[in-house]
């Protein structure tokens, strides 16, 4: 995966950080990987996101500051390791940012719960407008998100947990009701 492709999970106004942080990220990575990307809209351009990156370890990048930081960060949330994305999210979280937004809804239609409830945790009563705003430009996204939801929970947690109680569930139907708050 090289930089040029990494750089794309990025918008072109952010072009110069985003290099920065792609070649900071893929010296980071494996070597000899490949991953699918997935498209979304962002401020009306296609960006494409790597769907699971393989580092080479869980280096938290502490030499790195601000946006540069945030970017690489938003690269570790697609990490193999689960551990390593709960530790990006958590990060992410702390300042949410446009071109953060569609990091952190990937993650949400992922399984582990526990990354589930730090994003239900931040995100309190309301949601973040970035994530909003995101996802009123990606309806389809948000419908495929919300289907990976429901198909991890039947999966993994079925039969541990209703329905109502998955935090999943509970996350697509608040931000659902910040989504309509915000068509009327």
């Amino acid at each position: 995966m090289s930089a040029d492709l990494l750089g794309e999970a990025f918008p072109r106004s952010l072009h110069i950080l985003a290099t920065e942080a792609s070649i900071y990220g893929s010296d980071q990575l494996q070597t000899s990987q490949w991953t699918e990307q997935f498209e979304v809209s962002l401020g009306g351009e296609t960006i494409r996101i790597p769907a699971r990156l393989r580092f080479r370890n869980n280096h938290a990048d502490e030499a790195l500051r601000g946006d540069i930081r945030l970017m690489v960060r938003c690269l570790r949330s697609r990490s193999s390791d689960g551990f390593e994305r709960q530790r990006a999210v958590r990060d992410l979280l702390l300042d949410i940012h446009p071109w953060t937004a569609p990091f952190i809804v990937a993650l949400i239609g992922e399984y582990l719960v526990e990354i589930l409830d730090d994003i239900a945790g931040a995100f309190g009563e309301s949601v973040p407008g970035p994530i909003i705003e995101f996802l009123r430009d990606n309806p389809d996204y948000w419908f495929l998100t919300k289907q990976r939801v429901s198909s991890y929970w039947d999966v993994y947690y079925r039969p541990s947990m209703r329905k109502r109680d998955y935090v999943g569930f509970r996350l697509t139907r608040q931000i659902d009701r910040h989504l309509r708050q915000v068509a009327r």
